[in-house]
């Protein structure tokens, strides 16, 4: 057996092994899953929904900053995202998006891969920064270090402080991500089986020169919308379950939850993502018999959502006609 295809067993054996100890520990509320509140659940369809078509307006804005014909292409770039989102349920979910968008980029579009990894890159970065700097409040709300009135107020001015820094150093700040990008990906290069089939220095030399810098604030304020239509599906979901729990209590815990799907190894974030989230719910104060019945729930109503949005998302996707495009294959020197 393979290294790679004994490593993809062993974390689903994981991921089984931990979800099966969280349903359990909770096996004795499942029951209030029963009372659920249906409006709500449709609230986090259409949050979710949401969360997709901001993603790829994102995305399609680095694409266009990029000078990149398929930025036009609103409906297959909608469809690439979601199967991204689809083969994330089952795979470790941030490679199951990179590598669905950048293939598809070069294989539908003729997008080298270093200009397709840079685009997806640069989309993703701009979420890290926005979740890097409301995990500040966050974390100190969850540690009881202050309240939520506190919490929220520094939330607002940190992220007020990052939109004025994007827009006063936009440019830079571009150029900065593109230089970081170029080590990464020369890195990258040296594995075995990409070795010798790009050119690391053409790629990155190209990128350096791409985008506007102006597109940067913009970037940043639509993470800020992606993370409050995150937040909001958590506080839907809540209000589906009937937590006892403040709606803001669980707005300032989702930064602190998207910083756990830093550490989802496994397929889907089965097991890793429940249990952490679940001390993280323990520390706000929501009570034990809840915590099961809320994870559960939005698990299954994120699934339903996804798979819904991604069967219509591909009425929207147009094969492209596949022309040889040497305009975005640098040239090896």
């Amino acid at each position: 057996m393979s290294g790679g295809r004994f490593r993809s067993r062993a974390l689903w054996v994981l991921a089984v092994a931990l979800m099966l100890g969280f349903l359990w520990w909770g096996r004795n509320d499942l029951a209030r899953i029963r009372y659920l509140r249906p409006l709500p659940l449709v609230l986090c369809f259409i949050f979710t929904l949401g969360i997709a078509l901001t993603s790829v307006s994102k995305w399609r804005l680095c694409l266009k900053s990029m000078g990149e014909c398929c930025a036009d292409r609103l409906g297959s770039l909608f469809y690439y995202f979601m199967v991204g989102r689809v083969l994330g349920l089952v795979i470790p979910m941030e490679i199951g998006d990179f590598s669905v968008r950048t293939m598809s980029l070069k294989m539908d579009h003729r997008v080298s891969i270093g200009r397709a990894s840079y685009s997806v890159y640069l989309d993703r970065t701009f979420d890290v920064i926005v979740s890097a700097i409301l995990l500040v409040p966050s974390g100190l709300f969850i540690l009881r270090v202050i309240n939520s009135t506190a919490a929220f107020m520094i939330a607002g001015a940190a992220f007020l402080a990052g939109y004025l820094c994007f827009a006063f150093f936009g440019p830079q700040t571009i150029r900065g991500l593109a230089i970081g990008f170029g080590y990464i990906f020369r890195a990258i290069c040296h594995i075995p089986g990409l070795r010798g089939r790009v050119d690391p220095a053409a790629e990155t030399r190209a990128l350096v020169l791409s985008g506007s810098g102006a597109v940067a604030s913009t970037l940043y304020l639509l993470s800020g919308l992606k993370f409050l239509w995150t937040s909001l599906r958590f506080a839907s979901v809540a209000l589906a379950i009937g937590l006892t729990v403040g709606i803001g209590d669980i707005l300032l815990f989702a930064p602190g939850a998207q910083a756990a799907l830093v550490f989802s190894v496994t397929p889907g974030g089965l097991g890793v993502v429940d249990w952490s989230w679940s001390g993280l719910l323990y520390r706000i104060g929501v009570d034990r018999h809840d915590i099961v019945p809320y994870l559960i729930t939005m698990r299954v109503a994120v699934l339903v959502s996804v798979l819904v949005i991604a069967g219509f998302s591909r009425i929207f996707h147009k094969a492209p006609a596949l022309e040889p495009d040497a305009a975005n294959e640098p040239e090896k020197e």
